[in-house]
């Protein structure tokens, strides 16, 4: 249900009642030194803290500190020390009382030796790490309570680029590529794991028309408790060929053991979005092809309902509209100014709402632990008559049955409901940059329907030249846009349920056996009408989709310490099974009734489309780990998986990894170094193939009568196929400074052979192409991190962390005789464009037509009419991929209140935009109604001195020319025959995210039943801080549903900002 905006207030002012504290009570202070264990030296700067607050204070030079003015009550307090484990202790306050609590760091409470989650669940000491891993804190990724966690990781991890989609779509497309892309087809996303689960990221939407989103926004981002990203195949090595391209691990919030109590939270938060960034178009012209005036039978002028605006001045000459050719309108046959409507396309969006409220039940006992959690959001979309609906459920719990024996499960499910916009040329709202009049008043189409069941349109047909009346007012090409919002939709719902159940023996101290039962699966249904009176034949579609995939694994793992020799090994397997289904329906010919939206309903046979895809992967596995004086470290890992992808008789392949570190900063007596270390590591690793690519397969072909038959797919299959092997190699140190200041340096190179790719062959063959091993695509970069806080006083912290990195991507072999290799292509209105790979270039060369140039002086050619000349679509305008990605964000805390930043920027890369081409080919764009150098508008007759300038060399004569043309000539070549002048740099630099906040703190909560209460001002996406690309166009929202690699903006729907509150209490 959408957010009711009059029952949002209420909410809002409810939660603002609720923060009034009506009594004060008496108060204490709690005080106390903190200590270095091995020395007894106080320790200066630690943050002493209460928790779940921002009340505290930091330690002075002689290790003391004091916090005044706290309640009567039993506290937890949190000692925290850049570089150390936070240390949380009880303390109870009695009024009028000073309670002493003292605290001691040793050698034990380091960060250094902080444990982390890795591949396959396995924790590790992070110093006896060979390969990069970063972790993001799961506060990080909620600062603003974005809702799909890949999006939230945009800027926040280097050498990891996130490509999104506008808010419009309410859960559209988010992208990631982990160091480059590592395909030749670009085929290339992370492996996403949740809890040691391996989840589906797939996606069921095209280039155009609905965006309905990756499957990784069913996660609940209130449920993260960190992100840790596995880089490269040395990290990833333990998933074998699935974990190829890296793995995204999510780890969820956990109840706490020991605590004896439990903790209930509420969180809820309201956003106002607004459409933002639409490009600027000119206001001076309108509807029609040329300045004349057409006018009616009776001599009165009339608006050309066409889809241009190459027309007259918009003076107010009185005229006939669209609508007064309407005999149901009021306006009929009535004469009206012919004005501007510079607010035609904003008008036509809306207020958005984006409504999210939360509760978390947590807590546990001696021997168990368990969390409940609950989360509803509702989006009201800024485009009408679409919404989101979202509610996930997650149960986390565990108990110790005896000294042996540990149960666990993590449960997770989500339901999604949406109708949501299209976009793309000629579907959805972009339409109306593309095509469409600046004279049109959007508030007057907005009444879409008269009363006897007709529909408004805009773009109609020539008025008869005897009568002056139009007697077929269907739409021509485009609908009313409201019709299409409220007629032509599509519906998608989606249940879906991910987890695991699992159970932990210990053996004896040092071995421990696991055993979990993990699954996935999920069932999306999508729906879409197309209704009577529009330009499209009416019509019904329906498909179901289903994903079942289950894991189960078996894992034995021991950890031992000799004096100053530790071990960590694992050995343990793994069965994964998926079974994958769908069926599709679509009526043809039309529907046998209006309204009645039924497959029963198509007036011809319709289409039905149904598949079924099974698999199956047996995998063993172990890791061997070997430390030396907590100063050298050796790992080693092997993994054997089997596929029933790959052809029976070699279908099982080994990948293998090693890695080491060396921590120098044990043997380096140095005060200013906390901790250093050189990492290194290699891996080999692979990447399977989808199902029935090995042996020879059938699909249904046309039924003849009562005769069914058999079609041979173009595709020939291969039964010699292997998977893809990937060599990686990485170097990196990571360096701690006076225990403040952060920096990680990675080098990699990662060498991606024997690529699984569709080959074309003769059409003799009998098929139109086949799947081969072929190819090599090799990436290098660098990555560099730094955190840490440059500022921290008693009531001041500036908490910051910056990364950035360089990678490429060269595709250094195809196959013999082949020379390029097309990923993807874009044509529409004669302007082409292609996502090419040229062996012994940079991976995604964007590839189209382009000027044709004098190779003496590289000025453009003219032809006889000083008309630019163009090449054919073979010109490479250079890679789509950037050369820099980064991010930079920063939290200053201040007594209660709290501000965070998040930017993230791009430097390079290409891509091509048709909005802005149509736009200029159509007379909509501010360029085809500027003044030009003479002082005269561009659209006045050249002989009257207008005209737009050009300069070039001529083609007949060989002489330099500079001339003026008629613009809609001069467009009509540029933007619907060359690319050149579309193609635009990617590079931006964005402010994506803001919060300002404050914590009320203990002195605050008298009397009220809270522990704690947060609240702040949000924003999402509020504005861009640079970019290269014209205004209008956004490059980090470039996502086109499940393409892998985002290259051109064809429509995606408008850029959106968010503007809210979110609030915070815990009980």
């Amino acid at each position: 249900m959408k957010c009711n905006l009059i029952h949002c207030k209420k909410e809002v002012l409810l939660f603002i009642f609720l923060l009034i504290p009506s009594l004060i009570f008496a108060q204490g202070s709690i005080k106390g030194t903190v200590t270095d264990a091995q020395t007894g030296e106080p320790l200066a700067g630690v943050n002493i803290v209460i928790s779940g607050t921002q009340t505290g204070s930091p330690t002075n030079g002689e290790g003391e500190y004091e916090l005044t003015d706290v309640n009567a009550g039993t506290y937890n307090i949190e000692a925290r020390y850049i570089g150390y484990e936070t240390i949380t202790k009880a303390v109870t306050v009695v009024d009028g009382q000073a309670s002493t609590l003292n605290f001691e760091f040793s050698l034990a409470t380091t960060l250094l030796d902080d444990v982390i989650v890795t591949a396959l669940g396995i924790s590790r000491e992070q110093r006896s790490i060979g390969y990069s891993t970063q972790v993001v804190d799961g506060e990080d990724l909620s600062l603003t309570k974005e809702k799909n966690v890949l999006g939230s990781l945009a800027g926040k991890v280097a050498g990891v680029q996130v490509v999104g989609s506008s808010g419009a779509s309410m859960g559209g497309t988010q992208k990631i590529k982990i160091r480059g892309v590592n395909s030749i087809n670009g085929g290339d996303q992370p492996l996403i794991v949740v809890d040691g689960t391996p989840i589906s990221n797939a996606n069921f939407a095209g280039s155009t028309g609905r965006d309905y989103g990756n499957l990784a926004q069913d996660i609940n981002p209130e449920d993260i408790e960190s992100v840790n990203i596995l880089k490269g195949p040395a990290a990833s090595a333990l998933y074998g060929i699935r974990g190829q391209f890296g793995v995204v691990m999510i780890t969820t919030k956990k109840g706490k053991k020991g605590v004896d109590k439990f903790t209930v939270e509420f969180s809820s938060a309201l956003s106002f979005e607004k459409v933002g960034n639409i490009m600027p178009y000119q206001n001076l012209y309108g509807a029609g092809s040329s300045q004349t005036w057409s006018t009616l039978p009776n001599g009165e002028k009339y608006v050309r309902m066409i889809d241009e605006s190459w027309g007259p001045k918009m003076d107010g000459t009185l005229v006939r509209h669209f609508n007064s050719f309407y005999s149901q309108d009021p306006e009929y046959g009535q004469l009206a100014p012919f004005s501007p409507q510079p607010d035609n396309i904003k008008d036509y969006y809306e207020t958005g709402t984006n409504f999210s409220q939360g509760v978390t039940i947590s807590g546990g006992g001696e021997k168990s632990n368990f969390r409940l959690s609950f989360n509803n959001t509702n989006i009201g979309g800024v485009e009408p008559n679409t919404f989101l609906d979202r509610n996930n459920v997650g149960v986390s719990a565990g108990v110790d049955v005896n000294e042996k024996w540990r149960f666990s499960t993590n449960i997770n499910f989500a339901t999604n409901s949406a109708r949501r916009p299209s976009q793309g040329v000629e579907s959805g709202s972009r339409y109306f940059g593309q095509w469409f009049e600046r004279n049109l008043d959007m508030k007057r189409l907005k009444d879409y329907k008269y009363e006897d069941g007709t529909f408004l349109h805009w773009n109609l047909r020539t008025p008869s030249s005897s009568t002056g009346e139009i007697s077929n007012l269907s739409p021509l090409y485009f609908n009313n846009p409201y019709f299409n919002a409220y007629e032509n939709t599509s519906e998608d719902r989606r249940d879906r349920l991910f987890g695991d159940v699992g159970a932990t023996y210990k053996v004896m101290p040092n071995l421990v056996v696991s055993g979990f039962i993990r699954t996935d699966m999920y069932t999306q249904n999508i729906e879409g009408k197309t209704a009577f009176g529009g330009t499209d034949t009416p019509g019904y579609s329906v498909g179901k989709y289903q994903n079942k995939e289950m894991n189960y694994e078996l894992m034995a793992q021991y950890d031992k310490r000799w004096d100053e020799i530790s071990l960590s090994a694992t050995l343990g397997g793994n069965a994964y099974d998926r079974r994958y289904s769908y069926i599709s329906q679509s009526t043809v010919g039309g529907l046998s009734s209006p309204g009645f939206y039924n497959i029963d309903a198509s007036i011809d046979r319709p289409n039905t489309s149904s598949y079924l895809l099974e698999k199956k992967v047996l995998s063993a596995y172990s890791l061997v780990s070997l430390g030396y004086q907590d100063t050298y470290y050796v790992d080693f890992s092997l993994r054997n998986d089997k596929s029933s992808a790959l052809p029976k008789n070699d279908n099982s392949y080994w990948y293998y990894s090693a890695s080491g570190s060396f921590v120098f900063s044990e043997l380096i007596d140095w005060e200013p170094l906390s901790f250093g270390k050189l990492r290194l590591s290699y891996a080999k690793a692979g990447s399977d193939l989808s199902p029935y690519q090995t042996t020879p397969v059938y699909t249904v072909g046309t039924n003849y009568g009562s005769t069914s038959t058999l079609s041979v797919p173009n595709t020939l299959n291969n039964p010699n196929i292997k998977p893809s092997f990937t060599h990686s190699y990485e170097g990196g140190v990571d360096v701690r400074l006076f225990n403040r200041l952060g920096l990680e340096v990675t080098y990699y190179l990662q060498r991606n052979e024997d690529q699984i790719i569709n080959l074309d062959v003769s059409g003799t063959s009998g098929y139109s192409a086949t799947t081969i091993n072929a190819g090599l695509i090799e990436n290098k970069g660098i990555e560099i991190s730094l955190n840490g806080t440059p500022i921290e006083t008693k009531d001041f912290v500036w908490d910051a962390s910056f990364n950035i990195s360089k990678n490429q991507s060269q595709v250094v072999e195809l196959y013999p005789g082949i020379e390029v290799y097309q990923y993807s292509s874009t044509r529409y209105s004669s302007v082409s464009a292609y996502l090419n790979s040229y062996e012994g270039k940079a991976f995604g060369s964007l590839v189209g037509q382009a000027y044709e140039r004098d190779p003496a002086t590289g000025k453009i050619l003219l032809d006889n009419n000083n008309l630019p000349m163009y090449t054919d679509a073979t010109h490479n305008f250079g890679s789509v991929m950037p050369d820099f990605t980064g991010g930079f964000q920063n939290t200053f805390s201040y007594k209660g209140f709290s501000l965070g930043a998040m930017i993230d920027f791009q430097v390079g890369g290409k891509f091509f935009s048709r909005s802005k081409s149509l736009a200029d080919r159509t007379g909509l764009s501010k360029e085809s109604a500027e003044i030009n150098d003479k002082g005269f508008n561009v659209r006045d007759d050249v002989a009257d001195g207008g005209g737009i300038k050009v300069t070039g060399i001529s083609n007949a004569t060989g002489q330099e020319v500079t001339a003026y043309v008629d613009v809609k000539s001069y467009y009509n070549v540029v933007a619907r025959r060359i690319a050149e002048d579309y193609i635009y740099d990617a590079s931006y630099v964005k402010l994506r995210e803001i919060r300002l906040g404050y914590d009320l703190g203990a002195d605050l909560m008298s009397k009220l039943p809270f522990q704690n209460v947060r609240v702040g001002l949000i924003a999402r996406n509020p504005f861009t801080i640079w970019q290269d690309a014209p205004a209008g166009l956004d490059p980090s929202e470039l996502s086109t549903g499940s393409q892998s690699i985002s290259w051109y903006e064809s429509g995606q729907l408008n850029t959106v900002r968010s503007y809210g509150i979110d609030i915070n209490i815990t009980f």
